[in-house]
Protein backbone atom coordinates (compact mmCIF):
# COMPACT_ATOMS: atom_id res chain seq x y z
CA UNK A 1 0.00 0.00 0.00
CA UNK A 2 1.15 3.49 -0.80
CA UNK A 3 0.53 4.88 2.67
CA UNK A 4 2.42 2.33 4.75
CA UNK A 5 5.46 3.72 6.55
CA UNK A 6 7.67 1.56 4.34
CA UNK A 7 6.14 2.97 1.18
CA UNK A 8 6.29 6.54 2.43
CA UNK A 9 9.95 6.26 3.42
CA UNK A 10 10.78 4.85 0.01
CA UNK A 11 9.08 7.82 -1.63
CA UNK A 12 10.80 10.24 0.73
CA UNK A 13 14.15 8.77 -0.32
CA UNK A 14 13.13 9.86 -3.83
CA UNK A 15 12.40 13.36 -2.48
CA UNK A 16 8.63 13.08 -2.68
CA UNK A 17 7.38 16.07 -0.68
CA UNK A 18 3.80 14.80 -0.43
CA UNK A 19 5.02 11.55 1.11
CA UNK A 20 7.16 13.50 3.57
CA UNK A 21 4.19 15.69 4.53
CA UNK A 22 2.01 12.62 5.12
CA UNK A 23 4.67 10.89 7.18
CA UNK A 24 5.21 14.11 9.17
CA UNK A 25 1.50 14.48 9.94
CA UNK A 26 1.28 10.84 10.93
CA UNK A 27 3.98 11.03 13.60
CA UNK A 28 4.62 14.63 14.63
CA UNK A 29 2.27 14.50 17.67
CA UNK A 30 3.74 11.23 18.93
CA UNK A 31 7.30 12.46 18.40
CA UNK A 32 6.67 15.77 20.11
CA UNK A 33 5.01 14.11 23.12
CA UNK A 34 7.80 11.53 23.36
CA UNK A 35 10.65 14.04 23.25
CA UNK A 36 9.10 16.85 25.26
CA UNK A 37 8.00 14.61 28.13
CA UNK A 38 11.54 13.25 28.31
CA UNK A 39 13.39 16.58 28.11
CA UNK A 40 10.87 18.94 29.75
CA UNK A 41 12.52 21.76 27.80
CA UNK A 42 10.92 23.50 24.81
CA UNK A 43 14.10 24.72 23.12
CA UNK A 44 15.95 21.41 23.37
CA UNK A 45 12.82 19.57 22.22
CA UNK A 46 12.45 21.80 19.16
CA UNK A 47 16.12 21.45 18.27
CA UNK A 48 16.11 17.67 18.59
CA UNK A 49 12.89 17.26 16.57
CA UNK A 50 14.06 19.61 13.84
CA UNK A 51 17.31 17.69 13.50
CA UNK A 52 15.38 14.41 13.34
CA UNK A 53 13.09 15.59 10.53
CA UNK A 54 16.01 17.00 8.57
CA UNK A 55 17.67 13.60 8.73
CA UNK A 56 14.47 11.89 7.60
CA UNK A 57 14.32 14.15 4.55
CA UNK A 58 18.01 13.85 3.66
CA UNK A 59 18.29 10.09 4.13
CA UNK A 60 15.36 8.13 5.64
CA UNK A 61 17.22 4.83 5.31
CA UNK A 62 18.27 5.06 8.98
CA UNK A 63 14.69 4.17 9.93
CA UNK A 64 13.60 0.54 9.79
CA UNK A 65 10.15 -0.98 9.49
CA UNK A 66 8.78 -4.13 11.05
CA UNK A 67 7.13 -6.94 9.10
CA UNK A 68 3.87 -4.98 8.97
CA UNK A 69 5.62 -2.00 7.39
CA UNK A 70 5.44 0.17 10.51
CA UNK A 71 8.40 2.28 11.61
CA UNK A 72 7.06 3.35 15.01
CA UNK A 73 9.08 1.02 17.23
CA UNK A 74 12.41 1.73 15.57
CA UNK A 75 11.65 5.46 15.29
CA UNK A 76 11.05 5.70 19.03
CA UNK A 77 14.28 3.78 19.57
CA UNK A 78 16.18 6.28 17.46
CA UNK A 79 14.61 9.21 19.28
CA UNK A 80 15.46 7.62 22.62
CA UNK A 81 19.12 7.47 21.64
CA UNK A 82 18.96 11.16 20.72
CA UNK A 83 17.36 12.02 24.05
CA UNK A 84 20.00 9.94 25.81
CA UNK A 85 22.72 12.03 24.20
CA UNK A 86 21.13 15.11 25.72
CA UNK A 87 21.03 13.41 29.12
CA UNK A 88 24.68 12.45 28.78
CA UNK A 89 25.46 16.12 28.60
CA UNK A 90 23.26 16.65 31.65
CA UNK A 91 25.28 14.05 33.54
CA UNK A 92 28.25 16.34 33.23
CA UNK A 93 26.31 18.78 35.37
CA UNK A 94 26.10 16.20 38.16
CA UNK A 95 22.53 15.02 37.67
CA UNK A 96 22.40 11.60 39.33
CA UNK A 97 21.66 8.37 37.48
CA UNK A 98 18.76 7.67 39.82
CA UNK A 99 17.14 10.99 38.91
CA UNK A 100 17.43 10.09 35.24
CA UNK A 101 16.03 6.63 35.88
CA UNK A 102 12.93 7.98 37.59
CA UNK A 103 12.23 10.60 34.92
CA UNK A 104 12.93 8.55 31.81
CA UNK A 105 11.25 5.34 32.97
CA UNK A 106 8.04 7.19 33.76
CA UNK A 107 7.96 9.05 30.44
CA UNK A 108 8.85 5.98 28.44
CA UNK A 109 6.21 3.79 30.03
CA UNK A 110 3.52 6.42 29.50
CA UNK A 111 4.22 6.60 25.78
CA UNK A 112 5.15 3.07 24.83
CA UNK A 113 2.72 1.14 27.00
CA UNK A 114 1.11 -0.36 23.93
CA UNK A 115 4.24 -1.78 22.35
CA UNK A 116 4.58 -5.57 22.17
CA UNK A 117 8.06 -5.48 23.69
CA UNK A 118 6.79 -4.13 27.00
CA UNK A 119 6.16 -7.63 28.31
CA UNK A 120 9.79 -8.60 27.77
CA UNK A 121 10.91 -5.40 29.47
CA UNK A 122 8.83 -6.19 32.53
CA UNK A 123 10.32 -9.67 32.75
CA UNK A 124 13.88 -8.32 32.45
CA UNK A 125 13.28 -5.80 35.21
CA UNK A 126 11.80 -8.61 37.28
CA UNK A 127 14.97 -10.67 36.77
CA UNK A 128 17.27 -7.81 37.74
CA UNK A 129 15.16 -6.36 40.53
CA UNK A 130 17.06 -7.96 43.41
CA UNK A 131 20.50 -7.71 41.83
CA UNK A 132 23.13 -5.30 43.20
CA UNK A 133 22.97 -1.71 41.99
CA UNK A 134 26.06 -1.98 39.79
CA UNK A 135 24.79 -5.12 38.05
CA UNK A 136 21.44 -3.51 37.21
CA UNK A 137 22.88 -0.20 36.08
CA UNK A 138 25.61 -1.81 34.04
CA UNK A 139 23.03 -3.84 32.15
CA UNK A 140 20.83 -0.87 31.24
CA UNK A 141 23.71 1.39 30.31
CA UNK A 142 25.39 -1.21 28.12
CA UNK A 143 22.13 -2.30 26.47
CA UNK A 144 21.64 1.34 25.52
CA UNK A 145 25.01 1.32 23.75
CA UNK A 146 26.97 3.22 26.37
CA UNK A 147 30.61 2.29 25.91
CA UNK A 148 32.56 0.40 28.55
CA UNK A 149 34.51 3.58 29.28
CA UNK A 150 31.35 5.71 29.68
CA UNK A 151 29.71 3.08 31.88
CA UNK A 152 32.79 2.76 34.08
CA UNK A 153 33.00 6.52 34.48
CA UNK A 154 29.38 7.15 35.40
CA UNK A 155 29.29 4.20 37.83
CA UNK A 156 32.74 4.98 39.24
CA UNK A 157 34.04 1.45 38.68
CA UNK A 158 36.82 -0.10 36.62
CA UNK A 159 36.37 -1.24 33.02
CA UNK A 160 37.02 -4.79 34.17
CA UNK A 161 34.14 -4.48 36.60
CA UNK A 162 31.88 -3.30 33.78
CA UNK A 163 32.76 -6.35 31.69
CA UNK A 164 32.18 -8.69 34.63
CA UNK A 165 28.94 -7.12 35.81
CA UNK A 166 27.44 -6.96 32.33
CA UNK A 167 28.25 -10.64 31.79
CA UNK A 168 26.73 -11.39 35.18
CA UNK A 169 23.56 -9.47 34.35
CA UNK A 170 23.08 -11.38 31.08
CA UNK A 171 23.46 -14.68 32.91
CA UNK A 172 20.91 -13.60 35.52
CA UNK A 173 18.34 -12.61 32.91
CA UNK A 174 18.85 -15.73 30.79
CA UNK A 175 18.53 -17.95 33.84
CA UNK A 176 15.34 -16.17 34.89
CA UNK A 177 13.88 -16.57 31.42
CA UNK A 178 14.88 -20.23 31.19
CA UNK A 179 13.22 -21.04 34.49
CA UNK A 180 10.09 -18.92 34.12
CA UNK A 181 9.59 -17.69 30.56
CA UNK A 182 11.42 -20.03 28.17
CA UNK A 183 9.37 -18.75 25.23
CA UNK A 184 11.10 -15.36 25.58
CA UNK A 185 14.70 -16.54 25.44
CA UNK A 186 14.95 -16.28 21.66
CA UNK A 187 13.53 -12.75 21.66
CA UNK A 188 15.94 -11.69 24.39
CA UNK A 189 18.98 -13.13 22.62
CA UNK A 190 17.91 -11.50 19.36
CA UNK A 191 17.50 -8.14 21.07
CA UNK A 192 20.94 -8.37 22.69
CA UNK A 193 22.54 -9.17 19.35
CA UNK A 194 20.71 -6.32 17.65
CA UNK A 195 18.96 -8.72 15.30
CA UNK A 196 15.52 -7.68 16.40
CA UNK A 197 14.35 -4.18 17.27
CA UNK A 198 13.15 -4.02 20.85
CA UNK A 199 12.22 -0.94 22.83
CA UNK A 200 14.21 -2.48 25.69
CA UNK A 201 17.27 -1.20 23.87
CA UNK A 202 15.94 2.32 24.23
CA UNK A 203 14.91 2.21 27.85
CA UNK A 204 17.48 4.05 29.91
CA UNK A 205 17.17 1.90 33.03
Amino acid sequence: MRDTDYSLLKLISEKDRKAFALFYERYIKLIYKFVYEALKDQERTDDLIQEFWMKVWVDPSFLRCNQEGSVQSYMLQNLRFRVMNVYRETLKNMISIDQLEETMELDYNNITAGLDERELLVVIREALDKQPYVVRKTFWLRINDWSVEETAKVLAVSKKTVYNKYSESLSVVRSHLKNNYPEMIEDFNSAIKGEKIFSMRTLFF
